[in-house]
């Protein structure tokens, strides 16, 4: 069951995670990501053709689309349950 810990959605099972990504969840922070990793990976690697107006579509709109799910991913994660759990054990410990 998707929850809310201190104002953060949290998931436990992999379904959740997907229902989350559907929803549109981690649009905001990955596509600014995909947005600037993107235009570089697509500068780098087809700056010449994209110039010479022989652009490979197909390979630029995965440079987009690799560092979206990357960075969807990286959304995620932090935000599964057990990792959140796990987190503010270690910042609640006392111990130096």
């Amino acid at each position: 069951m998707v929850k809310r810990v201190r104002g953060e959605v949290t998931w436990e099972s992999y379904g959740e995670a997907f229902r989350l990504f559907l929803r549109g969840a981690t649009v905001a922070t990955a596509s600014r990501i995909a947005l600037v990793v993107g235009t570089w990976l697509s500068l780098m690697n087809q700056g010449r053709a994209i110039v010479n107006g022989h652009a490979p579509w197909i390979k630029v709109a995965l440079n987009y689309l690799t560092p979206f799910v990357v960075a969807s991913l990286g959304y995620l994660a932090a935000r599964r349950r057990r990792n959140v759990e796990r987190l503010a054990a270690l910042l609640a410990d006392p111990r130096p």
